[in-house]
């Protein structure tokens, strides 16, 4: 949550307030997603946003297509940029931000799996 929290320009608190503006909207969605892979719990995220557990699925599914909106895609690149990964190997950061992404989609996968069960 720390590489998020650095990088999204809106306070926590000011994510947590009901405000459908494109921009805070994709920002809170981001922020649900990590909340929810980093705590283990899509309920918890919900509840930390203020927001129901049906809306962190929403954003789960939105950051897993992101590919379709290029605003939240250059919001999502960015926090994965902040991102350390442990590796074993050097690599040039081309490399790692495509490690960095395949991370994530896997962590987004496995948390949708569950949810669709």
């Amino acid at each position: 949550m720390e590489d998020f929290l650095i990088t999204c320009p809106f306070s926590l608190e000011y994510l947590k307030k009901k405000n459908r503006a494109q921009e805070v909207r994709e920002w809170r969605q981001i922020g649900m997603a990590w909340y929810a892979m980093e705590y283990n719990t899509i309920t918890k995220a919900g509840q930390f946003f203020n927001r129901d557990h049906s809306t962190v699925i929403h954003s789960l599914k939105r950051i897993s297509e992101r590919n379709f909106d290029k605003s939240l895609d250059e919001k999502v690149n960015s926090v994965l940029e902040c991102m350390e990964f442990d590796v074993e190997f050097p690599m040039d950061s081309g490399t790692q931000e495509v490690n960095s992404l395949i991370y994530l989609e896997k962590l987004i996968k496995k948390k949708l799996a569950l949810v669709e069960k």
